[in-house]
């Protein structure tokens, strides 16, 4: 078996460059659950909730600014604050689901809140407040199911028949609803629409899961862009180290590492944490060693 090593450590810029998101995130897999930093870390995002329920869009309440909740960052927090020890009962848990459920549009799917209208970028066309989002719809289910809400929950049902309605001919899935090009597949869906499907009891044996492979398989040249690698579903879909797709991957996400140990969304563009911190994950689960 080829041993695969960073070449760069990513962790001391996680820590330095990242938010409270961040830090939870890598101590949710890099941490013991009775470790100080994370038990700072629970505190310090548990104040920082919304009376709403929700947590502020892209963690500005660091900043000190006033921001109203984000569906996308809400649902980014609950899976590692329920894996890090937060009780599916508790306050905040409970709060954020409702949060969540009472921002579910009437075709089923999430797009992000309205009140952010004046917030995002213009250029964040990966984003939408007037359509449902199909990844944004994918981390919601995924964040329910983390606090407890059951796969056959209606309003999870309701969600699973809506991102199954907007798979395409190939089998992807574009970023949002009322894009010109329904027909496109936005190879950064992939990993959180299909994580959403698979938790709802679809297999990997199922056509849904089968024409989504296709659609990646389609798109092989893309994959060396880390924000388009597929390392993720492969992980989710069971193939190890050894699998062609799998050491592709890897190979892609080892060269194109910058020097401050990050990853940027596209090679040509800096390191971003949110990159950072998913492919550092993924990439201890396939075995890879930190030099």
């Amino acid at each position: 078996m080829q041993d695969y090593i960073l070449k760069y450590n990513p962790i001391p810029s996680i820590f330095e460059k990242g938010i409270s998101y961040h830090h939870l995130k890598a101590l949710s897999f890099l941490a013991e659950r009775g470790d100080s930093r994370l038990l700072d870390v629970l505190k310090n995002i548990k104040s920082s909730q919304n009376a709403d329920g929700g947590w502020p869009w892209l963690g500005r309440w660091e900043f000190k600014e006033k921001v109203p909740s984000s569906v996308t960052d809400t649902a980014n927090y609950l899976p590692p604050l329920v894996g890090c020890g937060a009780d599916i009962h508790s306050e905040e848990v409970v709060k954020a689901s409702a949060f969540l459920l009472e921002k579910q549009r009437d075709d089923g799917g999430w797009a992000e809140n309205p009140e952010l209208r004046k917030t995002m970028w213009e250029s964040w066309i990966w984003f939408s407040v007037d359509h449902s989002v199909t990844w944004i719809t994918g981390l919601v289910i995924t964040a329910l199911l983390k606090a407890g809400h059951p796969h056959d929950a209606p309003s999870i049902v309701k969600a699973v028949a809506f991102l199954k309605s907007m798979q395409n001919g190939e089998g992807g899935w574009p970023s949002h609803e009322g894009i010109p090009e329904s027909e496109t597949t936005d190879m950064w869906t992939m990993e959180e629409v299909i994580s959403a499907l698979l938790s709802c009891g679809a297999t990997k044996e199922s056509e849904i899961i089968k024409k989504a492979e296709s659609a990646i398989l389609n798109h092989r040249d893309r994959w060396q862009e880390p924000v388009e690698n597929p390392l993720g579903v492969f992980l989710m879909l069971g193939y190890d180290r050894q699998h062609e797709y799998v050491a592709e991957c890897i190979r892609h996400l080892l060269d194109n590492q910058k020097e401050d140990g990050g990853w940027g969304y596209y090679n040509n563009a800096p390191s971003h944490i949110d990159q950072t911190v998913r492919w550092l994950e993924t990439l201890l689960k396939y075995g890879v060693k930190i030099r």
